[in-house]
């Protein structure tokens, strides 16, 4: 189950963002006054049909220090997916929710990372990745953009259709790492290929 495991498992599955409320502000999900969550990823939490086991060493330890963490991220990336393991990490940027909002969306989506080629990874100061596992998806899925852009994946599609290709990959790689993690939570992703038609 090292390798391909992404394939396995697909796309991500698009979830009722109301019917999930409870969760998402546990998880620090942004949300609209009227209690709607914003943007197009969402988490929710898992039936319990399904019993796992922490299968990822140190990814999936309750507690990760600074130093650990990275290192940890990058051998879960590599156990789940087709990147070979990275040799550096990108810089971990902490900032105020607001500055990651501006730099990836044009008003509120509740953007909670953001990967910028060359600079590194932005990520809302108050996630704790070290002590939360969901907090630790979210900086995953920006590590797996970081893997992309050094694999060169996708670059000869239009912008789009990369753009699209790569969030679906980044979302199902963090599916995977909270299943195989043993986290309850799951993420959904709704954005449809019909986007870039045009």
């Amino acid at each position: 189950m090292k390798r391909g495991c992404a394939a396995v498992l697909g796309v991500a599955l698009a979830v009722s963002f109301a019917a999930q409320a409870a969760d998402l502000d546990r998880q620090g999900v942004a949300r609209h006054e009227g209690g709607e969550t914003l943007g197009m990823y969402s988490n929710y939490a898992d039936d319990g049909s399904v019993a796992t086991q922490k299968y990822l060493g140190d990814a999936g330890a309750e507690v990760l220090s600074d130093a650990e963490l990275m290192p940890a991220l990058v051998s879960a990336l590599y156990q789940i997916s087709k990147y070979q393991r990275l040799i550096a990490s990108p810089e971990i940027i902490r900032v105020p929710h607001e500055r990651i909002e501006r730099m990836v969306c044009p008003g509120k989506c509740g953007a909670l990372a953001a990967y910028i080629p060359g600079a590194g990874i932005y990520l809302d100061e108050k996630l704790n990745p070290g002590r939360n596992l969901f907090h630790r998806s979210i900086l995953l899925h920006e590590l797996v953009h970081y893997a992309q852009d050094m694999s060169e994946e996708h670059d000869d599609m239009k912008p789009c259709m990369r753009w699209y290709q790569r969030e679906q990959e980044a979302y199902a790689i963090q599916k995977i790492f909270l299943f195989m993690t043993g986290s309850p939570t799951r993420v959904g992703y709704s954005a449809q290929k019909s986007t870039c038609d045009d």
